[in-house]
């Protein structure tokens, strides 16, 4: 309309109404970001005990925005006209400080999660409004249990203990659920006391203390395959899928650095029989696959078959070129990965993961 050459004629008019709606404009745009931050913020300031403790004064400064905020809510909900809400004297200047002050307690707020999250770096892997639930819960380990699959890629949820006695909410467990709904009891009960940074910490520290040590037992066990009554189509059932892959690994090397050693020791057909034995290992897993089996134990068969085959051909090259030195390259390059999932202080973090990934 200002661009009109009729405009003369109500140009003032057109002046105040250019005027009122930039300001309209201006006003509706932050009101919006005060309200969408004094919506996420509300709950964790006024509800969250462990946010008012740790930060008093941002506490106290976001009440008095609350209030504040609400009164002018409530103006504006009796004459709700949008310009003469948007155009009411002092109110741009208002909700600007409103802005100002709600950053200054969400700084302070993304503050205190970094320090949480260098505690707990696993912490890093949650939304910062999951994290605020869980820490706004870190008294109630049953509710912190529902965050637990975003923290840990392969842990769903723990198994409390629970009975007569044991108040609710549980703070003990005596296992882990994997996203495959695979069970692992702890070794040794488990407590979730103290702040919810250091119980988790303490959590996974159990988790890895627990896999090493089925990881010990699988090994043990696993020596028995050839002379035990459990062979390996049939040992593979007692242990978690991530522990029987592993182990499986750690006794091909073991297995094939004993050919080679065989072989040294004047043994001449020790890596064509060990072939043999991996062939009819495979035969007995394809039998088994071949039966009625839940969906879980198929996958951990096919798996295993998978990596087998693999290992096969390894071995069936090492044959048709008569490679009986152990530090031939063709063997150091496949055995300087199995070495790294060996090494102890990597058995329950790094080796699990590592054997997944490859």
């Amino acid at each position: 309309m200002m661009s009109s050459k009729d405009v003369e004629e109500f140009k003032e008019r057109v002046m105040v109404w250019q005027k009122n709606l930039k300001t309209v404009d201006q006003v509706i745009t932050i009101w919006l970001k005060v309200q969408r931050q004094w919506q996420r913020l509300e709950p964790i300031f006024l509800a969250s005990d462990d946010i008012r403790a740790q930060l008093p004064d941002d506490t106290r400064r976001f009440e008095q925005i609350d209030a504040a905020f609400k009164e002018m809510m409530r103006e504006a909900r009796e004459d709700p006209g949008c310009v003469t809400a948007c155009t009411f004297e002092g109110r741009e200047e208002l909700l600007n400080n409103f802005f100002n002050e709600i950053e200054l307690c969400e700084k302070a707020l993304f503050a205190y999660l970094e320090e949480k999250k260098k505690i707990f770096a696993r912490f890093y892997f949650v939304s910062n409004q999951a994290l605020l639930d869980i820490l706004s819960n870190g008294n109630n380990p049953e509710k912190v249990d529902d965050y637990l699959g975003d923290c840990f890629d392969g842990m769903k949820c723990l198994e409390f203990v629970r009975g007569d006695g044991i108040p609710y909410p549980s703070k003990r467990a005596k296992g882990m659920w994997s996203k495959e709904n695979e069970y692992v009891p702890f070794h040794k009960e488990y407590q979730a006391v103290g702040a919810v940074e250091n119980y988790l910490c303490n959590l996974e520290a159990m988790m890895q203390d627990t896999l090493k040590d089925v990881l010990v037992n699988a090994k043990r066990t696993a020596d028995m395959w050839d002379m035990g009554e459990k062979k390996r189509h049939d040992w593979l059932e007692d242990y978690c899928a991530q522990i029987a892959l592993l182990a499986t690994q750690v006794m091909w090397t073991e297995e094939t650095t004993g050919a080679f050693d065989d072989l040294d020791g004047g043994s001449e057909t020790a890596m064509k029989d060990y072939l043999a034995k991996i062939i009819l290992r495979i035969k007995h897993l394809i039998e088994r696959v071949r039966t009625d089996l839940i969906p879980d134990l198929r996958v951990k068969i096919i798996t295993i078959i998978t990596i087998d085959v693999h290992e096969r051909d390894v071995i069936e090259d090492f044959v048709i070129r008569k490679i009986q030195d152990q530090t031939m390259f063709v063997w150091l390059r496949q055995l300087k990965f199995y070495m790294e999932l060996r090494n102890p202080k990597d058995t329950s973090k790094v080796c699990v993961s590592k054997i997944c990934d490859w």
